[in-house]
């Protein structure tokens, strides 16, 4: 089977975190990666066409045991009940430019040093 979309998928399992409120922070986890949204599995529902503030914690695709915390902003396109959780397909945005190589390589992006 091929996956036919425009931005492939890469299947990963990184810590993560969604801020609900401000001091209202919970655990997640990001399921699939491309340069346009993740996939995220979390216990809360998280309301569609909703903004929230968001980390992922990305991993050196050199030494997985190098991580960096990818703050973003990320605005849910659906949800999905698995289980007793919710997978989440969001939009991120509005992240620092020093991260940009990082989620390239993740994304299968070829990565050029200008």
């Amino acid at each position: 089977m091929s996956d036919s979309r425009s931005n492939p998928r890469s299947k990963v399992s990184w810590r993560a975190a969604v801020q609900l409120a401000p001091g209202n922070i919970v655990a997640a986890k990001i399921l699939d990666f491309t340069m346009a949204g993740v996939q995220l599995q979390c216990a809360h529902v998280l309301k569609e066409g909703q903004t929230y503030q968001m980390m992922m914690e990305v991993p050196s695709k050199r030494d997985a045991s190098q991580r960096t915390q990818v703050v973003c902003k990320a605005t849910v396109r659906y949800n999905i009940l698995s289980g007793n959780e919710y997978r989440s397909g969001m939009k991120y945005f509005d992240f620092a430019p020093e991260h940009l190589l990082l989620l390239q390589s993740w994304a299968g992006v070829p990565v050029t040093m200008e």
